[in-house]
C-alpha cells in the first residue's frame, strides 16, 4: 500500500533514530519528489548530510526548510551549524541575527556563538598539499617537517588545556541532534582530561538537565560559573536549573548576576521572573518579564511568563492575550498552550481550555503537566472515565508527579473507589509530605469510611502545614462537632426543614442593626479595588467565581473581619452573635467583605456554594449561609434601586439603612444598582456547626 507524505516522514524518523540513514534517506527523498519544499524532510535530508560530512550539501536543504516554516527552532540551529562547518562565518553571524529576531532561544544560540569566530587548530595543523615533481628526499623531508610541526602543536595544546576542535564540533554535534548519551560521554572524557574547559562543562551541564539529573547539572554548570564567572549565560543557566529545583532564592541569586554582568540580557531577565513567581513576589515577577520583552519584544518565553504571572493576579483576559502572543511568535511552543489552557479553566471556557491542553500534548505528548491539567478539565465537566486516563498517563510519565496522584485520587473519590483513592493520595504524600491537600484528601476519604479519628489527624496535618487556610480549620471544627455531637442525627442531617433544626424562622430571615456612621466612614479609608478589576470567571465549582461588575470598590479580599480596626472587631463581634442566636449554635465565618456600589454596579446571579461545599465528604453546601448587611442604601428613586433578587422561588426584598438579610448560601441571587450616590454593603459567608 502506498505510504502517506505523513507516513513517509514517520517511517523516515523513525529509521534515522535507528541509524538507517539510507533506508531514512530514501524516504526523505521520496517525499520530496512529491513535495520539493517540504520543511521536514528538507531539514531531516541535510541532518543526514552533516552526520556522512557533507555540510555543503546540508546548506541548500536548511535553507529551504527555513524559507517554508521560518518558526521551527531547530531549522535555525541546523542551519547556523552547517554554514559554520563550511566556515561560511560571515553568513553564518547573519543567520545568528535573523534567528534572534525570530525568537530562537538565546541558550541554544549561545552555545553556537562560541563556534562563529574561527580558530587556530593548534593540534591539527592541515597537511600541505605536495608537489608530484618533488623528489622522494624532499618529500620525507616535508613530511618530517611537518610531523614536527604536529608535535609541537600537540605540545601547545596540552599546555593551554584545550581540547581539539575536532572534540568541540563532535561534542556540539551530539548535543544538537539529541544523541545525548555521546555528548555526555564525550562531555565527561574532555572535563576529565582539560577540567579547565568551560565550554564543555556548560555542555555537560545542559546535557544531564536534558536527561532529568538536574542535581548532577548544578555541579556541571558551577564548574562552569567557577571556570568562567564573567560569563553572563553560565549564571544564567545555572539559576534556570536551580529554580527547577525548586533552590528559588539561589536561582534569583544566580540570574541576577548574569543581569549584573549583561543587563540586555533578556534570558537572564524572563528566568528572573521566573524565579520570583515562585516566590510568590508577583509585581517583581511582572516586571522582570515585561523587562525581558522590552529588550526583546518576540521573546516567546518572556510573553509566556508574564501569561503565567498575569494568571496568577487573576487578571484573565491580559493572560489570555500574553499566551496567545507567546503562541503567534511561537505556534510549536507547548507550554503557552497549557498556560492558555489553565487561563481558560479559570475563565470557566472548558472546551476551549480542553482545545489548548490537547494541543500542548500534540506538540508535546510527553508533558505530564499538560496531561494532568486535562484531567483536572474533564474532571470539572464530570467526564471522570477520561479524567482518571489523563491522571494516569500523566504519571506514567512522570511517576514522582505528587499533584496528579493527588489529582487522581480525587476522581477516584468521586468514582466512590475509596481504597484506591487512599492509596493515590497517601501516595501523593510519599512523594511531597508536605502536600497539604494531598493530606486533606487522605482525611475526607478516611472521613467517607467511618476512621473520624484518623480523619481528624490527616486534617490537623494539613493545617499544620498550612495554618493560613480557612479551609482546613473549617473541617477540622466541623469533624471536632459532629464527633461530640454524635448521635444526634438532627445536628448533622438532613436541613432542608430550616425552621425546625436551626431556629431560622424564615427564608430569608430579615433582621436590623444601627449603622454607625464611623463605619461607613471606616469602610471609604480602607484599602479597595475597583469594582470592575475584580476576578470575574463565571460560576466554577471551584469557587473562584465573582459575580460583581460595573461602577464601584469592593474590598481587596474576604477577610475583611480580620481588619483591627476597633469599629470593624466591633462589627464583627455583634453579626456573630445575631447569627449565632438565629441558629441557635456556633458558627463559622469564612467570608466578610464589603461592596460600595455606584451607579451601574451590581452582581450577576450567582450563588456562594462552591466544590469545596460539594464534596461528599462533609457535605457542607447544607450549612452553609450567607449575610448581607446594609450600611447605606443610596438613592432609590431610580429605575434600578438595588433590589435583592432572589430566585427559586423568586422574591424582590428593597433594602433599607441597618437591613440584614440572612439565606441559604445554596439559594441564587442578583443585585443591580442604579442611583446617583453609593449604596454600601458588608456580607459575609458562614457555617452552622
Amino acid at each position: 500500500m502506498e505510504l502517506t507524505i505523513e507516513q513517509a516522514l514517520q517511517h523516515g524518523v523513525a529509521a534515522h533514530k535507528e541509524g538507517k540513514l539510507q533506508e531514512a534517506e530514501r524516504l526523505y527523498r521520496a517525499i520530496l519528489q512529491s513535495q520539493p519544499a517540504h520543511p521536514d524532510a528538507n531539514h531531516n535530508l541535510g541532518v543526514i548530510a552533516v552526520t556522512v560530512n557533507r555540510a555543503d550539501a546540508a546548506l541548500p536543504l536548511f535553507k529551504v526548510a527555513l524559507e517554508a516554516n521560518p518558526k521551527i527552532e531547530q531549522f535555525w540551529l541546523s542551519y547556523i551549524n552547517a554554514l559554520i562547518k563550511e566556515k561560511q562565518f560571515e553568513n553564518a553571524k547573519q543567520v545568528f541575527e535573523q534567528a534572534k529576531k525570530q525568537g530562537v532561544a538565546e541558550e541554544k544560540l549561545n552555545v553556537l556563538k562560541t563556534k562563529l569566530t574561527p580558530t587556530v587548530q593548534a593540534n591539527e595543523p592541515k597537511l600541505a598539499v605536495q608537489n608530484k615533481s618533488l623528489s622522494l628526499s624532499q618529500k620525507r623531508k616535508k613530511l618530517s617537517e611537518q610531523k614536527k610541526r604536529k608535535k609541537k602543536a600537540v605540545k601547545q595544546n596540552l599546555k593551554t588545556n584545550n581540547p581539539s576542535q575536532q572534540q568541540l564540533d563532535s561534542l556540539f554535534e551530539y548535543y544538537q541532534n539529541g544523541r545525548f548519551n555521546d555528548a555526555e560521554k564525550l562531555a565527561v572524557s574532555i572535563t576529565n582530561e582539560f577540567p579547565k574547559h568551560q565550554f564543555s562543562w556548560k555542555i555537560l551541564g545542559a546535557v544531564l538537565e536534558k536527561t532529568g539529573r538536574k542535581s548532577e547539572a548544578v555541579d556541571a554548570k558551577q564548574a562552569a560559573v567557577a571556570l568562567s564567572p564573567q560569563d553572563a549565560e553560565a549564571h544564567s543557566n545555572l539559576g534556570n536549573t536551580l529554580h527547577e529545583l525548586g533552590r528559588l532564592d539561589e536561582a534569583e541569586a544566580s540570574c541576577r548576576q548574569a543581569i549584573t554582568l549583561k543587563p540586555d540580557f533578556a534570558l537572564a531577565h524572563s528566568n528572573l521572573g521566573n524565579t520570583l513567581h515562585e516566590l510568590g513576589r508577583l509585581d517583581e515577577a511582572e516586571a522582570s518579564c515585561r523587562q525581558a520583552i522590552a529588550l526583546k519584544p518576540d521573546f516567546a518565553l518572556a510573553h509566556s511568563g508574564l501569561g503565567s504571572t498575569l494568571l496568577e493576579f487573576g487578571r484573565l483576559d491580559e493572560a489570555i492575550a500574553s499566551y496567545t502572543q507567546a503562541i503567534a511568535l511561537k505556534p510549536d511552543f507547548a507550554l503557552a498552550h497549557s498556560g492558555l489552557g489553565s487561563t481558560l479553566l479559570e475563565f470557566g471556557r472548558l472546551d476551549e481550555a480542553i482545545a489548548s491542553y490537547t494541543q500542548a500534548i500534540a506538540l508535546e505528548p510527553d508533558y505530564a503537566q499538560a496531561h494532568s491539567n486535562l484531567g483536572v478539565t474533564l474532571q470539572e465537566l464530570g467526564r471522570l472515565d477520561e479524567a482518571l486516563a489523563s491522571y494516569t498517563q500523566a504519571i506514567a510519565l512522570k511517576p514522582d508527579f505528587a499533584e496528579a496522584h493527588y489529582n487522581l485520587g480525587n476522581t477516584l473519590k468521586e468514582l466512590g473507589r475509596l481504597d484506591e483513592a487512599l492509596a493515590s493520595y497517601t501516595q501523593a504524600i510519599a512523594l511531597k509530605p508536605d502536600f497539604a491537600l494531598a493530606h486533606s484528601g487522605l482525611g475526607k476519604v478516611l472521613y467517607i469510611k467511618g476512621n473520624e479519628d484518623l480523619a481528624i489527624k490527616s486534617i490537623m496535618k494539613a493545617n499544620e502545614i498550612e495554618p493560613q487556610s480557612k479551609d482546613y480549620k473549617l473541617m477540622l471544627r466541623v469533624m471536632e462537632v459532629r464527633k461530640s455531637r454524635k448521635g444526634n442525627e438532627a445536628i448533622v442531617g438532613d436541613t432542608s426543614n430550616i425552621s425546625a433544626l436551626t431556629g431560622l424562622i424564615s427564608s430569608p430571615l430579615i433582621l436590623n442593626r444601627v449603622v454607625e456612621a464611623e463605619l461607613i466612614a471606616s469602610l471609604y479609608e480602607m484599602n479597595s479595588i475597583q469594582l470592575d478589576k475584580t476576578k470575574r470567571v463565571g460560576l466554577l465549582a471551584s469557587g473562584k467565581s465573582d459575580a460583581r461588575y460595573g461602577n464601584g470598590m469592593v474590598s481587596p479580599d474576604f477577610d475583611l473581619f480580620k481588619n483591627s480596626r476597633s469599629i470593624i472587631q466591633k462589627l464583627a463581634e455583634d453579626l456573630t452573635k445575631i447569627m449565632m442566636k438565629a441558629f441557635k449554635s456556633d458558627i463559622f465565618i469564612f467570608d466578610s467583605f464589603f461592596n460600595i456600589l455606584s451607579a451601574g454596579g451590581g452582581t450577576t446571579p450567582h450563588k456562594h456554594i462552591n466544590k469545596f461545599d460539594e464534596d461528599i465528604a462533609l457535605n457542607l453546601a447544607k450549612q452553609k449561609y450567607s449575610l448581607v448587611y446594609y450600611l447605606s442604601v443610596g438613592n432609590q428613586n431610580c429605575s434600578e434601586p438595588g433590589m435583592l433578587k432572589l430566585y427559586e422561588p423568586s422574591e424582590d426584598i428593597l433594602p433599607c439603612e441597618g437591613m440584614i438579610v440572612i439565606f441559604p448560601a445554596s439559594r441564587m441571587h442578583s443585585a443591580i444598582y442604579g442611583g446617583k450616590t453609593d449604596r454600601v454593603m458588608i456580607g459575609a459567608n458562614f457555617y452552622r456547626l
